[in-house]
């Protein structure tokens, strides 16, 4: 083989290699264990993890940081050792972080800034504001979490754990914000936020606009081109491209695209055409 045929080889093998780096997800070697402990502070007959914040469970807020990760979820209580608790739980993943699901505030950049800087350092446990990550085999060897462990602070925010109402009340708020700011992002004129609700499993299309006092429950699909309100609720429901409503409740139903609602309408299990 000639020297610019190899050098052609190395540089195509490379480039390839980069190009299989980039593509892998910086999570794609670590299980996550979350910890559900049930806070009595609530005084609720539900357990605190699974009170209801814009249609999802606490704890299901938090997992969607951890999408391409195994996920092992253990109830437990406050007095039980960490380490005992999640031992039997370890997989073959060369690192195993560690979560509460208190923490629902929790986002996926924050989750994969954390992992790229535990790999880069090559840190065999980290100690973060609420949970830690650590290095899987290092954990199964280890008898209890050492104070010396290296403590990082990222993205504070992040970790505000709910610990009574009035913390549900202000997580609510956050998640109600980044949902708006996002479909903002996305095209969607509302002309309200502080008015408008809407859930986390709703998918809402581009050039949508909401008025104030509008009310979007469930996982409901609003598409292109749509008017909703003021003052309308849509529950658990479709409304196709190119509808405008005004004042409605729509609960458990279809409009479809470019259908005539009339203003004061109540629809409830139907289809409209």
């Amino acid at each position: 083989m000639e020297i610019k045929e190899l050098e052609t080889d190395l540089f195509d093998s490379v480039e390839t290699l980069i190009q299989k780096i980039s593509l892998e997800p910086v999570d794609s070697d670590t299980s996550v264990i979350i910890l559900k402990i049930h806070n009595p502070a609530f005084q609720t007959e539900e357990k605190s993890f699974n009170l209801n914040i814009l249609g999802k469970k606490m704890v299901d807020w938090l997992k969607q940081a951890f999408s391409s990760c195994p996920i092992k979820e253990i109830e437990t209580d406050m007095k039980a050792d960490i380490i005992s608790t999640i031992k039997p739980h370890l997989t073959d993943k060369k690192w195993t972080a560690v979560f509460y699901a208190d923490t629902p505030l929790l986002e996926r950049k924050t989750f994969l800034n954390i992992l790229d800087y535990v790999q880069v350092k090559n840190i065999d446990a980290l100690k973060l504001e609420r949970g830690y990550i650590f290095n899987t085999e290092f954990l199964k060897n280890a008898s209890h979490v050492f104070f010396s462990v290296e403590e990082q602070k990222f993205a504070p925010d992040n970790f505000l754990t709910v610990f009574n109402m009035e913390q549900l009340e202000l997580a609510t708020n956050i998640l109600k914000n980044r949902i708006l700011t996002s479909l903002q992002q996305n095209g969607v004129q509302i002309v309200d936020k502080a008015t408008t609700y809407v859930d986390g499993d709703a998918e809402i299309g581009k050039n949508v606009v909401i008025y104030p006092n509008t009310t979007i429950l469930g996982p409901c699909v609003i598409a292109d081109h749509v008017v909703l309100g003021p003052n309308c609720t849509i529950k658990n429901s479709k409304i196709g491209k190119q509808n405008t409503l005004t004042h409605c409740y729509i609960e458990n139903s279809e409009i479809k695209e470019k259908t005539a609602v009339k203003p004061f309408s109540s629809i409830i299990n139907g289809v409209k055409k």
